[in-house]
């Protein structure tokens, strides 16, 4: 049986977070971590489950980035760094920004795998943000000037 919306919450609240709810299909926990305020975003969109840490990078530490506008060979980087991962990937947003996610089939989903990924996500994010952002600014000052 699959894992119901309304069961969500459940889960997160029983990892010690809190989280808020956007709609009746999404919810944002704000997270302290080691490396900083991580958002993570759950929504259940029927057959799929898609978490999210938007932004992947902490707010205002990478002005000049962002919105799709990175330097060149950053992107590749972060798809170097996708090959070492399992359950989360780096990805773009709508809007051009990094994150972080993972999805997960609502089918026959428990909880214990949902708790599972949110954790992956939140112990990689703790892993790669700082590595990830110096990439970002290596490759910046390798670019050529504009």
């Amino acid at each position: 049986m699959a894992l119901d919306a309304k069961e969500i919450p459940g889960v997160l609240k029983g990892l010690k977070w809190e989280p808020r709810a956007i709609d009746d299909r999404t919810w944002r926990a704000t997270l302290q971590t080691g490396v900083g305020v991580v958002r993570v975003v759950v929504r259940h969109a029927g057959a799929w489950l898609y978490l999210s840490i938007i932004p992947f990078f902490e707010p205002g530490t990478i002005d000049r980035w962002g919105a799709g506008n990175y330097p060149i060979g950053f992107l590749g980087r972060l798809l170097a760094v996708n090959r070492n991962l399992n359950m989360v990937k780096f990805a773009l947003d709508d809007d051009g920004d990094v994150v972080l996610k993972s999805e997960l089939p609502t089918e026959n989903l428990q909880a214990a795998e949902v708790a599972a990924a949110v954790t992956q996500l939140l112990k990689t994010a703790e892993q790669y943000r700082q590595p990830v952002r110096d990439a970002l600014i290596e490759a910046g000052r390798a670019a050529p000037p504009a």
